[in-house]
């Protein structure tokens, strides 16, 4: 599948059904979904670079051995500390959020009937955070560039200024 405009996510779910359900209700809002049953499967595929990661915290693997979420979230944050990481979660324990959001998670999202639309907000306000950013450092450099025009200039009329002095006296 082809790169959408929204961009790409790693969903670390083991959950199946739930896995393939949120998957394509992403995939339908212009998403490319990679779905990973443990947090080593994700990190195998890491040279992908996705554009976030939904990160379930509570998983089990076949072989009984897996990361769970705060793990997984503590590995990504070693490796880049800038990517959009969502925990996914059906506990709603707040001192487990807060511990999440301190170690670098931008939300932590229940798995309830606002799941989506929760997410979906989320990552449009990551989104449109990155874009702010962006036009931040176009204008950055755009200051720059007409600070030393500004200079150049200053010093044209500086010139002239003494020229026409020394002329003129």
């Amino acid at each position: 599948m082809e790169q959408n405009s929204n961009g790409m996510i790693f969903l670390v779910e083991d959950n199946e059904m739930f896995a393939e359900t949120l998957k394509v209700s992403l995939e339908l809002k212009g998403y490319e979904v990679k779905a990973f049953r443990t947090g080593e499967h994700m990190i195998s595929a890491w040279e992908e670079d996705p554009d976030f990661i939904l990160l379930d915290y509570f998983i089990e693997s076949e072989i009984g051995v897996a990361m769970n979420g705060e793990k997984i979230l503590r590995f990504i944050r070693r490796i880049n500390k800038s990517l959009p990481v969502i925990v996914l979660t059906s506990n709603t324990d707040i001192g487990e959020a807060t511990t999440l959001l301190k170690l670098g998670a931008i939300d932590f999202i229940v798995k309830d009937e606002e799941l989506l639309p929760n997410l979906l907000k989320t990552m449009e306000q990551v989104a449109e955070s990155r874009k702010l950013r962006g036009e931040m450092a176009r204008n950055k450099l755009l200051v720059k560039k007409y600070k030393k025009r500004l200079l150049i200039i200053s010093l044209v009329v500086a010139v002239t200024a003494v020229i026409l002095i020394w002329l003129f006296s």
